[in-house]
């Protein structure tokens, strides 16, 4: 049997970088587990643009080169954004008939159903909305 896939969402990263008090180590614990090699991260490109800009929002620009320089050697796969992920997640949308404030979640569980990757590291409860895709964040 294979390693576990799982996807990682932006608040994980934001969480270490700005060194959040109450979720920190949480998502240490969380990048942590991509490196003992029994679980196999993925995340996207979409995903990291949010990161970043939240990061540079909040003038946090030291941390954006942390991040760069995690992600050169990190074991989690950065996968591209498509076009096809905007229009799957305007498919879920209209058939879970969800909120255009979901938008972002749901291009991420597009790009999750994409990959067949079902579980996602995140603390954003608005996943738990989306059928089919199981937020796990401990």
């Amino acid at each position: 049997m294979g390693a576990i896939r799982r996807f990682v969402d932006s608040n994980v990263f934001i969480y270490l970088m700005l060194k959040d008090p109450d979720y920190s180590s949480t998502a240490l614990n969380i990048l942590l587990r991509f490196e003992e090699g029994v679980e196999i991260g993925y995340t996207s490109t979409f995903v990291l643009s949010q990161v970043l800009a939240h990061l540079i929002r909040r003038g946090r620009i030291e941390a954006v080169e942390k991040l760069y320089d995690y992600l050169e050697g990190a074991l989690i796969v950065v996968v591209e954004t498509l076009r096809d992920d905007f229009d799957n997640a305007r498919k879920l949308k209209r058939g879970l008939g969800l909120p255009w404030e979901l938008w972002d979640d749901l291009v991420i569980a597009s790009q999750m159903i994409r990959y067949n990757i079902r579980e996602i590291y995140s603390n954003d409860s608005d996943f738990d909305l989306i059928k089919d895709i199981k937020r796990i964040f401990k």
